[in-house]
């Protein structure tokens, strides 16, 4: 039988039921599961252990969040000396691809820095733009800036604590339209929705927007798919890609929300559409 271990940070703070819904959709295919606290990760003179279990006896082994900041760096540590290719997401992504810069080719015209002089410097040119944390989620921190002394005082603001960097972007207008949220597995699209902002640009459901059934065109999909096969490549097994045509405006890989919106829009369950699509990886299902 296939076993997964599901390593999750404090469930209390969880935006979505991610530690519910996917270690129910595996148990129900026949796989045992596990449920760890990713401070469970240790290392003992046999080797890294997750509290009483050695990681070797689980097929796969998925990351829920990145757990306390405090940690972090050292559970990664860790983790990096197991096998890679047992990840869903490898902990390389999780290091390297958390924030927003990986698909910066596929994004509205993108600059970062933590340089407020060369951020104002960008809103000068001219334009409606987006300032944003690089690894922000949920919408928070989100803002729409025009060149001018209230948008330059913005970013003054944002950039006086030392050490963050934020993305400066070109609004596209269409986001006030919505974005869709399309979640890929192992290179596959499961399913998509619309999220459309309520009061501002940020269609966020945390943050207010309200979640609609939609499909992809052709040309949306194509663009999916090509971001979906580069998470792969990446080491990505389980992502939410979000489109506004003709851009990426995100590629969410650590704990996405959406298989609970998916299940409320649509009638349906698409976990088992997960566990298919990272089984057909080449990893045994056990039924």
């Amino acid at each position: 039988m296939a076993e997964i271990a599901f390593l999750v940070g404090d469930v209390r703070l969880a935006r979505n039921d991610n530690h519910r819904r996917l270690p129910e959709a595996f148990r129900s295919a026949g796989w045992r599961v596990s449920v760890l606290d990713q401070e469970c990760v240790r290392l003992e003179p046999g080797g890294i252990r997750l509290g009483t279990d050695d990681p070797r006896r689980f097929h796969r082994l998925w990351l829920l969040g990145m757990g306390r900041a405090a940690t972090f760096l050292d559970r990664m540590q860790l983790l990096r000396q197991l096998p890679q290719g047992r990840f869903v997401t490898s902990v390389d992504a999780l290091l390297y691809l958390h924030a927003k810069y990986r698909w910066w080719r596929h994004m509205p015209e993108t600059h970062a820095s933590g340089d407020s002089a060369y951020l104002k410097g960008v809103l000068r040119s001219g334009g409606d733009w987006v300032i944003k944390p690089a690894a922000g989620s949920y919408g928070r921190g989100v803002r729409r800036l025009a060149a001018g002394p209230d948008g330059e005082a913005v970013i003054d603001a944002l950039t006086a604590s030392p050490g963050g960097y934020w993305l400066l972007q070109r609004f596209v207008p269409a986001i006030e339209h919505g974005e869709k949220r399309t979640l890929v597995a192992g290179g596959r699209l499961i399913g998509t929705y619309l999220r459309r902002p309520a009061a501002d640009l940020r269609a966020n459901l945390a943050a207010g927007g309200r979640a609609e059934p939609a499909d992809l065109t052709e040309r949306e999909r194509a663009l999916v798919e090509t971001v979906a096969g580069e998470l792969m490549a990446a080491g990505v097994g389980y992502a939410a890609v979000d489109v506004v045509w003709p851009y990426l405006m995100e590629a969410n890989l650590v704990n996405p929300g959406g298989l609970g919106t998916l299940a409320e829009l649509y009638g349906s369950d698409f976990g088992p559409a997960v566990v298919a699509a990272l089984s057909a990886e080449g990893v045994p299902a056990g039924v």
